[in-house]
């Protein structure tokens, strides 16, 4: 199975990916966003676009890399915003059609409690500002992400029941 945690910017899908990890052997995770910044760093301006998303070699990269890095006998976590539904479809869609079970998950905050964890992200302090000005296109589309599978709340909970919640939501 290939779980796809996605959400705004900020939520804590790094941190409910690496605690489903902890929690469960056989569960691994794969990070797109490896991908993106080598297209950025190698392509750089000349894409036109400053969101690797937009590169259609971001997307069927994420396809090929997720699908080679899963296996049937485990869990893929995947913690990746995306936000885009054509984006999603593609990604999303090519993985199921590659076979895979794909599972999507939108792990929510309230605009308090998300204003508050990305203030208090010292991991990647540099990413304040601009996780900030993401969040309008977060509730722009939390409507559509709601309805590609289940959403579980954060807001109050410790890293652990958020991923008892997800793994609870999957049945």
């Amino acid at each position: 199975m290939i779980l796809w945690l996605n959400g705004p910017f900020g939520v804590g899908k790094t941190t409910c990916a690496a605690e489903l990890v902890a929690q469960h052997p056989g569960t691994r995770t794969h990070d797109p966003e490896a991908l993106g910044w080598w297209l950025r760093r190698t392509l750089g301006r000349a894409t036109g676009t400053s969101d690797y998303q937009d590169l259609r070699a971001w997307r069927r990269g994420t396809v090929r890399a997720a699908s080679r890095r899963a296996r049937p006998d485990g869990v893929l976590v995947v913690p990746m915003t995306l936000l885009d539904p054509g984006h999603a479809d593609e990604v999303l869609g090519g993985l199921a059609a590659r076979g895979h079970d794909v599972r999507h998950v939108t792990l929510h905050a309230s605009p308090d409690e998300l204003r508050r964890r990305i203030e208090g992200d010292a991991a990647d302090p540099g990413a304040r500002a601009w996780r900030m000005d993401q969040l309008g296109r977060y509730v722009a589309v939390a409507d559509r992400l709601a309805a590609r599978g289940p959403v579980v709340t954060v807001d109050g909970r410790t890293p652990a029941e958020v991923a008892a919640a997800v793994r609870a939501r999957l049945g």
